[in-house]
């Protein structure tokens, strides 16, 4: 990249499922300048390999926006054919998710790691993706809702890229909760349904990527990270996405309509939450139906297990945390 362009922007939003962030990037969608990728990480098989619309309701190879940079990216490769190099970064991608070498991918957001192959691999893929994906919607902060930290950790190391992670955090027996309801969406003329989670899973998963943001920002600059309680962003939006520009030196006015309704318009966020193809005015209201529905018996289950870290997030005991997100 030509030293007198500025770099890239990229936001990494962590978090489990089911906490508000493909809202969020839709809101942020919105605002001049920057463009929701949606889940990059998912973009190559599930996306590009299985045919899954992103939110514009094509599949990337027709999309306007994602079928150039899934081109150019796969050219990039110096295998025999596009369908040789997207299998190469599929398999790579699962060597990096296996279970041994989490510690490894997060130590590697302050860079090294050269003689990784897959990780080198997957590295060069995303940078040649987030670069070709910013020219194309004409963007200068792009945002990646990937969830996971260690896809925040190859985004950090990517050069003439600024980095930047914003931790969204949901309580815990409302996101068990949550996973139980499935979800059924229409998209390209035919119906699916995201699946639902058991209690275990779900929370075995909470915690795994509250301690993997929590080991990743120790390998970042404390000024590149926010931390936001989707309970707080739910109670007062417009706040919330002001100190998400205030943290990327942004300005830009987001959607709103007032200060709990915004307007959604088309976007291209790739995976995530069926609300990427959601449209027009939406009031912005926090998921609560856990509290009246959620058996007391479950919610104690999740409690003990996550109690360190929900009281570290101000959830928890008889006067939860009710303040503004720090």
């Amino acid at each position: 990249m030509n030293d007198s362009v500025a770099p890239i922007k990229v936001l990494s939003v962590t978090g489990a499922g089911r906490s508000g962030t493909t809202v969020l990037a839709s809101i942020l969608d919105g605002v001049e300048g920057f463009a929701s990728a949606g889940e990059v990480r998912r973009l190559w098989e599930r996306g590009v390999a299985e045919g899954r619309p992103c939110g514009c309701g094509r599949p990337p190879v027709d999309c306007p926006v994602w079928s150039g940079v899934v081109a150019r990216t796969l050219e990039t490769d110096d295998a025999a054919s596009s369908g040789e190099a997207l299998q190469r970064i599929i398999s790579a991608q699962h060597e990096l998710s296996r279970a041994r070498n989490r510690l490894r991918l997060l130590r590697s957001a302050a860079g090294g790691e050269a003689e990784w192959a897959a990780l080198e691999r997957v590295r060069m893929a995303l940078g040649v993706a987030c670069v070709a994906f910013a020219e194309s919607t004409h963007a200068r902060v792009v945002v990646d809702t990937s969830k996971r930290a260690e896809d925040a950790a190859v985004f950090a190391a990517l050069p003439d890229v600024e980095h930047y992670v914003l931790h969204i955090v949901r309580d815990p027996r409302a996101v068990a909760h949550s996973w139980r309801r499935a979800k059924a969406f229409s998209a390209a003329g035919s119906t699916r349904t995201m699946g639902t989670r058991r209690l275990p899973s779900t929370v075995r998963r909470w915690v795994e990527n509250c301690l993997g943001t929590e080991t990743l920002l120790r390998y970042l600059p404390r000024d590149r990270s926010l931390r936001v309680r989707y309970e707080d962003f739910s109670r007062e939006p417009r706040v919330v996405v002001d100190q998400i520009l205030a943290l990327l030196g942004e300005s830009g006015e987001a959607p709103f309509e007032d200060d709990h309704t915004v307007r959604l318009g088309p976007n291209h966020i790739v995976a995530g939450n069926p609300s990427r193809f959601t449209t027009g005015s939406v009031t912005i209201r926090a998921d609560e139906e856990w509290r009246g529905r959620m058996p007391r018996r479950e919610q104690l289950l999740v409690e003990v297990v996550t109690k360190p870290l929900m009281l570290r997030y101000g959830y928890g005991g008889s006067h939860e945390r009710r303040s503004r997100p720090q």
